[in-house]
Formats: C-alpha cells, sequence, structure tokens
C-alpha cells in the first residue's frame, strides 16, 4: 500500500506516493473506496454489476483530479458498495477503472474532492488529495 489516509477536522487528507500509472490508479480507488466505506469493507460479495470509471487527462495532475472526481460520484451514486477494481485499461490520457458492485450495509457520506495537488508526477508520483463531506441537501 503506497498510500496514507488521514482523518482531519474538515475532512480526510489522502497522500499518494506510486512509481507506476498502474500503481497510482489502484491505489487512488482504494484510498477513495476506504475514505467512503472504511478501512474493512467486509466480506461482501460482487453482485454480477460492474461500474466502469473513466477519467482523460493529458497530465498526471489532471488525471487524477478527474478520476478522483469520478470515483466520489459513483461511490454517491452507486445503490450498492463499490468494490476494488477487477480490470484497468489504459490509453495515452486515459484510464478506465473497471468496479465490481457488491452489497450495500449502512448509510456512506457524499464526499467532495475539496483539492488535488501533485507534488511530483509519474515515475515517482506524490500527490495529496483532500477530500470532505458535501453539505446535506
Amino acid at each position: 500500500m503506497s498510500y496514507t489516509i488521514e482523518t482531519r477536522p474538515h475532512g480526510v487528507f489522502i497522500s499518494l506516493a506510486a512509481t507506476s500509472r498502474e500503481e497510482f490508479v489502484r491505489d487512488l480507488v482504494a484510498s477513495l473506496l476506504e475514505a467512503a466505506y472504511g478501512k474493512n469493507p467486509g466480506a461482501a460479495g460482487a453482485s454480477g454489476q460492474m461500474l466502469p470509471i473513466q477519467a482523460i487527462g493529458t497530465d498526471d495532475r489532471t488525471l487524477l483530479a478527474h478520476l478522483s472526481e469520478g470515483m466520489l460520484l459513483a461511490i454517491g451514486e452507486t445503490e450498492g458498495r463499490l468494490l476494488a477494481p477487477r480490470w484497468l485499461a489504459f490509453d495515452e490520457s486515459r484510464v478506465t477503472a473497471t468496479l465490481p458492485v457488491g452489497p450495500r450495509s449502512g448509510p456512506v457520506p457524499v464526499l467532495v474532492s475539496h483539492r488535488v495537488t501533485l507534488a511530483s508526477p509519474l515515475p515517482d508520483l506524490r500527490a495529496t488529495l483532500e477530500v470532505g463531506t458535501a453539505p446535506a441537501r
């Protein structure tokens, strides 16, 4: 695991470190799932439904921002619980993560991205995300 999650009064602070695009995407997805559902998602099995999340970006920071926004939107709108990706697909400026959907067990906070910072790009990526709870509607 090359990410850390720290809960702060105004939200969640995620630090990522990666040396490959696959590690970067897997850890970004895992860290956002952990921020939404907690550290141990349990042994919930997939329902057979799959959800592809795609992000496009001409640089690592844009890709990071778009993928995190897509993940947070999917977490909030999916009836079930998203699980770790089964498939990742990469193009030059695009990534697709296909996540299985399992049963939801309890409420999930609606999370929004506050800030995405890229300290250094791949091949030695260092990035941070600040995620907070969305205001009640």
